[in-house]
């Protein structure tokens, strides 16, 4: 859990750097490595259940990510950065 703890403070500073380009103004881009694929297979990581997960593991991982509001800026910093590319 605190690897999942770790993972979602660090994505959340990075939605939010992601937010702060686009509210000052600049079209968000970051590295192809670290791009809307990357936010894409985040989300899908830290919001999919495991089949080796227990059932406490998978309501401590929700709740972390219900808490953090990190789901909804993932989908926003992967729309942000689709839209940068395209």
């Amino acid at each position: 859990m605190v690897t999942c703890e770790l993972t979602v403070q660090a994505l959340w500073c990075f939605t939010r750097q992601i937010q702060q380009m686009i509210e000052d103004g600049q079209d968000p881009s970051m590295p192809e490595q670290y791009g809307w694929r990357f936010l894409r297979a985040a989300y899908s990581r830290l919001t999919t259940a495991r089949a080796q997960e227990t059932a406490q593991h998978v309501l401590m991982r929700e709740a972390i990510m219900k808490a953090s509001g990190l789901a909804e800026r993932l989908r926003a910093a992967q729309d942000a950065l689709r839209e940068s590319v395209g």
